[in-house]
């Protein structure tokens, strides 16, 4: 088979001599690809050390990509993108970690050039992979020792840890925001403050911790016997030293998130031990900077969720909202019982079929702004879903949730207006309910953006009245058409004459100014039965008169 692939390729049929020579004499592992047939010409030596097929395969990375370190996997695919740039003749160099037949990991680089013919097509690439061990630990910028030394470090730390049944930290510390201070100033702004700030580290640690210069901007340490008390002053000094060097440049200004994990309580793998340091410093970073976070693996888990729930979500985008439904709720006309229109309810369904909960998944939707482009696909189709009801109800009306994300772009506007000219569908027809209105602030900006629909015709609604304590005042700053008045409101309506006088007088009061009232959670008839005699109420909804339905059932009942 190997004679075989090798007279396929002219190229490397002539140079295989010189090859194996080569191989014999090289402390790395030379490696040559035709890039026009594919075949790869491998050193037996590295075809030894990572169990590969053969010294003469096709696919290379059929049988390389899965040996490396998943979290090096966009470091590998992004540097053979740079290689093969058209017109760039330079040589190229690669770091990152594989796996070899032991299952261990080691830091290799990969050092290459691309031969082009003389149109300039890419026809040879040939390099050498030489394994970390043998370069020096020490990082180029700072001078201080790097991750492939970090790496040899942990591991050992951890062996001695377990042998004296001792326990030991790995703390990773990530400067905050430095991607955009390296934007605002010039070139070599990076490697000066990284220089200095890692100086200015090493200089309050204690002697016998060494400091290590790991990606990007972020550092590590190792202590082989340690407490939380005093990882967490040695974080306290780090931040002291960082405002130090704020003060020395009134203009820059440096402060940094920490995660830590201890051994062997949260594991004897330094991989991964490794990996949930790095985690526990993004969800420090996440939950607000200059924090230390211990890991800890229920947090461990929820931030997992949350990122796997994210990546669902974007996937799901990129199939156009693929795995996401709208279910619809009924409102009716609280005196006449009549069906007069549904709030559409956004659900997501998982891989096992089960439908999760709302508060679950609306929260990071929101938090990652996906919420904007899920939002168009909610105003598409119920907006659709509403001109077809309407063949059985012509006033059919339909509500739809808006975040305040959504309101800072104009994306809301755009499709809005898209959507109700698509389906010919009058605008006097959509309700535009804004929720978390406990947490805006800028009233004036929000008004704003609403007096645009309001303009077209489309009704505006505060939604979850009552939650909180300055819905009241809210009534001041907001100007809307219809205010829905949560269930908080009406859980006690039959038992206590407090809550019967303020839901009464919270109705006439926002009847007064104008707006329509709609009342939530109604479950039980004779809560129905007094809101509708003895209060005034507009509109009805709640599972009294119908629980949350997919689109299909729903459309059974009109």
């Amino acid at each position: 088979m190997a004679e075989e692939l090798l007279a396929s390729s002219d190229q490397l049929q002539r140079i295989k001599f010189y090859f194996d020579i080569l191989q014999k004499t090289a402390e790395g592992y030379p490696l040559v690809t035709d890039l026009r047939t594919g075949v790869v010409l491998l050193s037996a030596h590295m075809v030894e050390e990572y169990d590969l097929p053969g010294t003469v395969i096709t696919n290379f990375d059929r049988y390389w990509a899965p040996l490396i370190y998943s979290e090096d996997l966009d470091t590998y695919e992004s540097g053979y993108d740079h290689i093969f740039e058209p017109g760039d003749p330079g040589e190229h160099e690669i770091e990152y970690r594989v796996r070899n037949r032991k299952g261990e990991y080691s830091w290799v680089r990969f050092h290459c050039a691309v031969g082009r013919d003389k149109s300039g097509a890419p026809v040879l690439l040939s390099g050498f992979i030489t394994k970390m061990d043998r370069i020096l630990h020490a990082d180029p910028v700072t001078g201080l020792l790097n991750r492939f030394a970090f790496d040899r470090a942990v591991e050992d730390s951890v062996a001695s840890a377990i042998a004296k049944g001792e326990m030991g930290a790995i703390m990773m510390v990530g400067l905050d925001n430095f991607h955009l201070l390296n934007e605002a100033y010039e070139k070599h702004f990076d490697d000066v403050a990284m220089r200095e700030i890692g100086q200015s580290i090493a200089n309050v640690l204690p002697t016998h911790l060494n400091l290590y210069k790991l990606d990007g901007n972020e550092f590590g340490l190792i202590w082989p016997h340690t407490s939380r008390e005093e990882v967490e002053i040695i974080f306290s000094s780090i931040q002291l030293c960082l405002r130090e060097a704020k003060e020395a440049n009134a203009n820059v200004f440096f402060s940094a998130s920490a995660g830590a994990v201890f051994y062997p309580d949260s594991g004897t793998e330094p991989l991964e031990l490794q990996k949930h340091a790095k985690a526990a410093l993004e969800m420090a970073k996440e939950q607000g900077r200059e924090q230390l976070l211990v890991f800890s693996q229920e947090e461990y888990r929820d931030w997992l969720r949350f990122i796997n729930l994210q990546h669902a979500f974007e996937e799901s985008i990129e199939k156009g909202c693929q795995g996401f439904q709208l279910f619809f709720q009924p409102q009716v006309d609280a005196i006449t019982k009549e069906l007069i229109g549904a709030e559409a309810l956004l659900r997501w369904q998982e891989e096992d079929g089960q439908v999760m909960s709302p508060t679950v998944f609306i929260p990071i939707l929101e938090r990652t702004r996906l919420i904007i482009p899920v939002g168009r696909w909610i105003v598409e189709r119920a907006v659709r879903t509403c001109k077809e009801w309407q063949k059985y109800r012509p006033e059919f009306q339909m509500s739809i949730n808006v975040s305040l994300c959504q309101l800072e772009t104009t994306d809301l506007r755009e499709c809005v207006k898209a959507a109700l000219e698509k389906y010919d569908l009058p605008s006097k027809y959509l309700t535009l309910e804004l929720t978390e209105s406990q947490q805006i602030s800028n009233w004036q900006f929000v008004n704003e953006q609403f007096d645009y629909f309001r303009q077209m015709g489309v009704k505006v609604a505060m939604d979850d009245f009552g939650v909180g304590y300055s819905s009241l005042a809210l009534l001041k700053f907001f100007t809307c058409d219809l205010i829905k008045i949560d269930k908080v409101f009406v859980d006690n309506i039959l038992d206590s004459e407090f809550d019967r006088r303020l839901v009464k007088y919270t109705i006439q009061l926002c009847q007064s100014l104008g707006m329509a009232v709609c009342i939530e959670g109604v479950e039980e008839k004779e809560v129905y039965e007094y809101l509708a005699q003895n209060c005034g109420a507009d509109v009805i909804q709640g599972f009294y008169f119908g629980r949350p339905e997919p689109e299909r059932i729903f459309c059974e009942r009109l």
